[in-house]
């Protein structure tokens, strides 16, 4: 892992063990925080370390979408649920969102794709901030 992506992960991992991710109706938090399903991104990366970063970096922009989409649930009076995502991401989905071109490329050809997608670090404080300010999590 790269140290951009380290601390990213670091971050991240901070934000959903913090307090101000307690929910009215349940949490981000997660027993493990460390734990982020890495289990099933190295079962669809294999030994691809690259596509395994990719795979990561994925999966937290889909977590950022699916918690901004439950505290906008939360907002607007909708079915909403805020809890720990480990074991309940769509990981269809997420390698849905991986061009797919990427799965036959090396490790060391996905360098800088990995690199043009790991510059988007202050999205996970800003869904943190709306759901904060919606009253989704304290």
């Amino acid at each position: 892992m790269t140290m951009n992506s380290t601390l990213a992960a670091a971050a991240a991992a901070l934000i959903l063990m913090t307090p101000m991710a307690h929910a009215t109706g349940g949490s981000f938090l997660c027993e493990n925080p460390m734990d982020m399903d890495r289990d099933e991104a190295l079962e669809i990366a294999g030994s691809n370390h690259g596509l395994y970063q990719i795979l990561m970096k994925t999966r937290e922009n889909w977590d950022i979408a699916h918690m901004r989409a439950q505290c906008e649930a939360y907002a607007e009076g909708r079915p909403y649920e805020i809890s720990c995502l480990d074991d309940r991401r769509n990981w269809d989905e997420i390698k849905a969102m991986v061009p797919e071109e990427y799965f036959g490329m090396s490790s060391e050809s996905l360098t800088p794709h990995f690199q043009a997608i790991q510059n988007n670090t202050d999205e996970i404080f800003e869904v943190v901030d709306y759901c904060r300010d919606v009253g989704a999590i304290k």
